[in-house]
């Protein structure tokens, strides 16, 4: 080895204690210096080998400090070395342990955004396999993902196990290097300022050629405090390090799920920008990253800038989704206490709940814990999941009421009540108006509603509406319409959808939009044809 090279060249140098090694040192003084300047090469691999990267005159003060031990013949020169390396490297740890972050990592995610089914979204991951090796898309392959969908279609099981996969032992191509969960409402998980630094520490546990590239960036950094705003944390720590790396570093991968969580609404675009470009720089770097459609994110991944290096995959046009949903509840359902005889005396039952899923994970596994909880009469909980009370769907509930304030902030809604009409007659619509309806047909009956105003409505809400191939919106799942109109489920006065009021009022809007000179109004202003479908 490297060091014993070391401990073979440094028994050369002439020395030793008393007056005769006195008188060796000076003999063979210029011979010694000549070995030494060799060992100092041979040293510096010896610190490539153990990944530490010390300043120049910390090794040669090493280097000089063994030698003149070895010449003493106090200590071995390899002994030296190693007391030495193992203060460099618990230097180095403690740089990294230094470095802010979240417990963010996929290892940390809760069971609800984790619990994935083997053999479900295989379209899914069959085309992420492609992704992660070059292959896809076919045409033009891109090295960043971005999976988009509304609430509870299955994003962060998704993401989840792609980080699983790719963490695997075994995996010869691309390894995942880093990644972050977002989680609103948990502190740090929603903190953006945190996010580079997470990532950051991580890749320098999990990527042994990058380690030392992070540490000098760290060192550098942290002079300035370990709290510091998010684009310093970026161009700093992060990018510092790894354009620092030698462009033949591994295919790299990080995953960052949740960005519709992220508290700071502003930063997020800048966010994405500074990660997407970081991929233009680094031709071993891939970027997966899912989210709900909302839109100070799809503007970065829908901008026409974006499409050279960014595939966007919508979890809507997923063929199979109801499918998979099926498959969940057909193999968890009947190993619950209780529901296996149920259901096998009323299969006609469990295809009720399937179809009542539609496709929507996060209800399959609302019902799957609420079921799993309440195995007496389990009759009497399954009509109640089919028929959508609200004891059963809480978890739901609290999501949908969430999703609501993040779009139209109580505040904003209570100093504007134009605004907040706008909203309300907008939710009357699509929750008492059976069947699905253009933006178009929604602006005509609603007098101080516009088209433009429809479409911010739906942009704002795309994580439980979405809009089909003929441009018209739907609710995600028949629930979000039950929950509205539920005042027990419902408990902000603000988006509650009274029924007896709303259809009232939608009486009153269908007669004035009748009128022969409303009529005219809106025929003369009126596109001949739905023009926006606006699929991002």
């Amino acid at each position: 080895s490297t060091i014993d090279d070391l401990q073979g060249r440094a028994g050369e140098l002439k020395g030793g204690k008393g007056f005769r090694g006195f008188l060796k040192g000076l003999i063979y003084g210029s011979r010694d210096q000549a070995i030494l300047s060799d060992m100092k090469e041979d040293m510096a691999k010896a610190m490539s080998l153990f990944m530490v990267r010390l300043p120049c005159q910390v090794l040669i003060h090493a280097l000089t400090y063994a030698c003149l031990l070895q010449l003493r013949g106090t200590m071995s020169i390899q002994k030296v070395l190693t007391e030495r390396l193992t203060d460099a490297r618990e230097e180095d740890q403690k740089v990294i342990d230094s470095i802010p972050r979240a417990d963010a990592g996929y290892r940390s995610v809760d069971e609800l955004k984790s619990g994935f089914m083997q053999g479900t979204r295989k379209e899914v991951f069959a085309d992420l396999e492609r992704w992660s090796t070059g292959r896809f898309p076919e045409d033009k392959p891109k090295r960043i993902c971005c999976i988009s969908g509304g609430a509870g279609l299955g994003k962060s099981s998704i993401s989840h196990q792609l980080c699983v996969r790719h963490d695997a032992a075994d995996r010869s191509s691309l390894r995942l290097g880093a990644s972050f969960f977002f989680v609103r409402g948990r502190g740090d998980l929603e903190d953006a300022h945190l996010v580079f630094s997470t990532l950051a520490r991580q890749l320098a546990v999990s990527q042994p050629t990058l380690r030392p590239y992070i540490i000098s960036a760290a060192r550098e950094y942290l002079k300035h405090g370990d709290r510091q705003q998010m684009q310093h944390s970026f161009d700093g720590l992060l990018r510092k390090a790894l354009i620092a790396a030698p462009a033949d570093q591994a295919p790299t991968l990080i995953v960052i799920d949740g960005i519709d969580e992220c508290k700071d609404r502003r930063l997020v675009p800048k966010l994405l920008w500074s990660l997407f470009g970081l991929v233009r720089e680094l031709p071993w770097l891939y970027v997966f990253a899912a989210s709900r459609p909302e839109p100070h994110i799809l503007s970065v991944v829908a901008h026409l800038s974006s499409a050279d290096v960014i595939h966007h995959m919508r979890l809507e046009d997923a063929t199979n989704s109801h499918g998979d949903v099926g498959r969940y509840l057909r193999e968890t359902l009947p190993k619950i206490p209780s529901y296996g005889n149920y259901l096998e005396k009323h299969p006609n039952a469990l295809r009720r709940l399937i179809k009542r899923a539609a496709g929507v994970f996060i209800f399959a596994r609302i019902t799957v814990n609420f079921l799993d909880e309440h195995h007496n009469h389990p009759e009497e909980w399954f009509e109640l999941v089919l028929s959508g009370g609200g004891l059963a769907m809480s978890p739901l509930d609290a999501l949908y009421l969430q999703i609501l304030r993040s779009a139209f902030p109580p505040e904003g809604l209570r100093a504007s009540p134009r605004e907040h009409e706008r909203l309300s007659f907008f939710l009357r619509f699509i929750t008492l108006e059976f069947g699905r309806t253009n933006p178009e047909t929604i602006a005509f009956y609603g007098r101080d509603l516009s088209v433009d105003d429809v479409f911010y409505i739906v942009d704002h809400l795309r994580s439980v509406l979405m809009m089909d191939k003929l441009g018209r919106v739907v609710p995600l799942h028949a629930s979000f319409g039950e929950f509205l109109v539920d005042e027990d489920r419902c408990r902000d006065s603000l988006y509650h959808v009274d029924e007896s009021e709303g259809h009232a009022h939608l009486a009153c809007a269908c007669l004035a939009a009748m009128s022969f000179e409303n009529y005219t109004s809106s025929a003369e202003n009126r596109p001949e044809a739905p023009a926006h479908t606006r699929q991002l």
